[in-house]
Parts: C-alpha cells; sequence; structure tokens
C-alpha cells in the first residue's frame, strides 16, 4: 500500500532503500500506471476531454476515475469504503517514517483530511484538481494549467466515463491479479 503512493513521489535511488515490499508497491503501481495509459478505454476516456486539456487529460481521467470507484466502491469490494480506508490510514500511518520525506506531506494530508472519502464527492474531486494543479505550477511552471475548470465538462460526459471505467475497471483488476501471480 505504501509502495503505491511512494511511487509517485520517489526516484529510483530512493526506493532502493526501501523494505522489499513497498519496492514491490512501487513495481506494482508502476506496472498499473502502464497498463492504464495504454489501454484503448482510457484512452476513449481521455479522448471525451482532450479538446481542454491536452497532455493533462490522462491525470484528469485517473482522477476522475478514482471518483467512480468511491462511489460505485460497493460494486467491486465487499469491504466497505470506510472500512477500508481506515485500514489503509492505519497502515499508512505505521509505515510514514518508511517514506521519503516527499510522500510524508502526502501522505499526512491523505490520512488527515480523508481523501479516500473525499473521492466520492465532486467538491473533493474538485479538491483533488486543485493540489494537482499547485504541484504542477511548481514542477513545470511553463505547463502551469488550473484543473478544477473542467470539472463541468467532466461531469457532462459522467455517463459515459462511467461507462468507460466500468469496462475497464475489471482489466484492471485482471491485470494486478496476474502480476501478483507472476511475482509470487
Amino acid at each position: 500500500m505504501l509502495g503505491g503512493i511512494v511511487a509517485d513521489f520517489a526516484r529510483n535511488p530512493e526506493i532502493a532503500v526501501l523494505p522489499e515490499d513497498v519496492q514491490r508497491g512501487v513495481r506494482l503501481h508502476r506496472q498499473i500506471d502502464g497498463f492504464t495509459d495504454s489501454h484503448p478505454i482510457v484512452h476513449r476516456s481521455m479522448g471525451r476531454v482532450t479538446r481542454q486539456l491536452g497532455w493533462f487529460a490522462g491525470i484528469v481521467i485517473d482522477i476522475y476515475y478514482d471518483h467512480i470507484l468511491a462511489r460505485h466502491w460497493k460494486t467491486y469490494s465487499s469491504e466497505t469504503l470506510s472500512d477500508f480506508s481506515s485500514r489503509a490510514y492505519r497502515t499508512l500511518n505505521d509505515q510514514w517514517a518508511t517514506a521519503p520525506p516527499d510522500a510524508q506531506g502526502f501522505i499526512r494530508t491523505f490520512i488527515d483530511h480523508d481523501l479516500i472519502a473525499q473521492y466520492a464527492t465532486r467538491e473533493g474531486i474538485a479538491e483533488t484538481l486543485a493540489r494537482v494543479s499547485r504541484v504542477i505550477a511548481i514542477r513545470i511552471p511553463k505547463r502551469a494549467i488550473w484543473l478544477p475548470e473542467v470539472l463541468p465538462d467532466l461531469c457532462e460526459v459522467h455517463e459515459e466515463l462511467s461507462a468507460d471505467f466500468h469496462t475497464f475497471y475489471p482489466d484492471l483488476l485482471a491485470f494486478v491479479m496476474q502480476q501478483r501471480l507472476l511475482t509470487s
């Protein structure tokens, strides 16, 4: 679980010194990103918003898919979203000190603001898009963009994006199971 977050914040030298289970989580997260980025259904979703977003369409669709998953959690898990969130936050809190400094800051925000639950709300997605926009403005100022502006457009094609997600997500789950079998 920690590796899934660290993957977005750490560089390979930082990852190499992490515990093996966290390294496996990083590798799995990056494999999931690669699978997702090349999936035709995800490309179809990106095409629904590319005009407004260009290069950032993939990031926005990833966030919006998290929103759809949170809203339809019980379709994919017998564990409630609240129970999953509590378990995830306990795990991340217990392993917090292991994470690189950039990831630690995000983990604190993730836990303290109950971001998993926030993903289920339009306001939570708007705040996530704003947070990502602030990071983009710092890391690549020439490409700064205010992503919350696209939320009305996402809502306008919500039904289509939801259908895309529900087609894509079973493929992703099967991919993850396959990757786990290959590494066990």
